[in-house]
């Protein structure tokens, strides 16, 4: 059994692997005690940490005095030639939604597309190189800044039924917010698909659901993108102790 763990900004993922994804489980602050009862009664033969947010050391000790335990870095093997120019500065969470992608199409253009606390576009080549992509806000972060760095709009939140012609300063931000990230990310992929032949769009991220009805490309829509990439990851460096 493999313990695959995704501490992200918002939330903190932790996944149970055998031959398939068994058990996901998402956490606001996660503590020592969630992830022992997380993994209760199950025999851990190696684990994969991905965070992006400062570690816990009393987790990060737990794990690395009782398991097979990698912790993602720059310094990580991947099945992927990386071609970024500043690996050390590279989002741990990137890199593995970038593996993911790749892993779905292989030798194929790809673009993982990450919806969350910030968007975070990650291409990789035919050839099997991750490029590297972008990084603009997200929803949450699109709609906090309309509310802190202005005297009088109110602070408002994603809504599934939304107008492009807001009636009211409420529906005019909620318009501007998600029908502006929505036409980003549309207009993001037709850049790529100008650049690229044959590509595929690979969705993912806590607001996937607002962007994945209403983008007119053909997308894959994988909610465990960062899981499945961090489940490769851990599988390479596996097999190259053996080779």
């Amino acid at each position: 059994m493999k313990l695959i763990l995704d501490f992200g900004n918002s939330f903190q993922k932790c996944a149970l692997i055998k031959d398939d994804l068994i058990a996901v489980s998402s956490f606001e602050n996660i503590c020592l005690k969630d992830l022992k009862q997380f993994v209760k009664g199950e025999e851990i033969d190696s684990v994969i940490l991905s965070s992006v947010v400062n570690p816990i050391p009393e987790i990060n000790s737990w794990l690395n005095n009782n398991f097979n335990f990698i912790e993602l870095s720059n310094l990580t093997k991947i099945p992927l030639v990386n071609k970024y120019l500043t690996p050390i500065t590279l989002g741990k969470d990137r890199l593995a939604s970038a593996v993911g992608a790749s892993s779905l199409f292989p030798n194929s253009n790809v673009l993982a597309i990450d919806c969350g606390t910030a968007i975070k576009y990650d291409f990789v080549n035919n050839k099997n190189e991750y490029l590297g992509g972008g990084i603009s806000p997200g929803l949450k972060i699109r709609f906090l800044s309309l509310h802190n760095f202005t005297d009088k709009l109110p602070l408002e939140r994603n809504d599934f039924d939304v107008d492009l012609i807001g009636k009211d300063t409420a529906t005019s931000i909620k318009s501007g917010v998600l029908n502006g990230a929505i036409a980003e990310v549309e207009g993001i992929i037709n850049r790529y698909k100008e650049k690229f032949s044959d590509l595929k769009i690979v969705l993912t991220g806590g607001d996937m659901i607002y962007f994945e009805k209403s983008i007119k490309s053909i997308i894959f829509a994988e909610p465990n993108l960062v899981i499945r990439g961090l489940n490769k990851i851990l599988d390479f460096n596996e097999k190259s102790k053996h080779v």
